[in-house]
């Protein structure tokens, strides 16, 4: 009886988590081949690639266009698409959608990020450990607003107030604040610790 309640346990699990998921990518891989194939049969005979690739030609152009499909819309996405939210539609996103915030700034560089002016990620100093936290707005010189968000999903935390004066904090890249939230604390440097302000 055991046996057959663990074969039954690993056929669910594989079904769920492999092959549902491939059935999934064929599907959708299918229904664009069959979207863009018209447009291949037509490069193909333009210039007359069945000669070089054979019969498979046509499914083999309707592929590259997929692929370059794909890559102009990774390189427009990550170079403009990512780079030029307003503040104010930053933090829509992270309320709405923390998860693909996250995976966001796991993509873009560090530099392109510390052009938008939008949160300051940071390790706060709380007694004698340290949290992942953001300074979300410094605009008094006396006063810091500051989000401490759960791991490792950010759609609830708490804010705190606090004097500038008494705000001690680690400075960190968005990035590691994002893998360390992704990732349960793994992952962050101890060298990190030594730029204690």
């Amino acid at each position: 009886m055991k046996s057959y309640k663990l074969l039954i346990r690993y056929v669910i699990t594989g079904t769920l988590f492999v092959v549902v998921p491939i059935l999934i990518l064929f599907v959708l891989f299918g229904k664009a081949l069959g979207i863009l194939m018209p447009l291949g049969h037509t490069l193909t005979e333009k210039f007359q690639l069945t000669t070089i690739l054979g019969p498979a030609a046509v499914v083999l152009v309707t592929c590259f266009i997929i692929f370059i499909i794909s890559l102009l819309s990774g390189y427009f996405i990550v170079n403009g698409f990512l780079k030029q939210w307003s503040n104010a539609f930053e933090t829509t996103l992270f309320y709405s959608f923390p998860s693909f915030q996250m995976m966001k700034y796991r993509f873009i560089d560090e530099a392109d990020y510390k052009k938008q002016d939008f949160w300051k990620p940071i390790l706060l100093k709380d007694d004698t450990i340290y949290l992942i936290a953001f300074i979300t707005e410094k605009s008094q010189s006396d006063f810091l607003s500051i989000y401490v968000p759960d791991a490792p999903k950010m759609d609830a935390g708490e804010v705190r107030y606090m004097r500038a004066s008494d705000c001690e904090y680690i400075p960190i890249t968005m990035k590691q604040a994002m893998n360390g939230l992704r990732n349960f604390g793994k992952g962050m440097h101890p060298e990190v610790f030594l730029n204690a302000k």
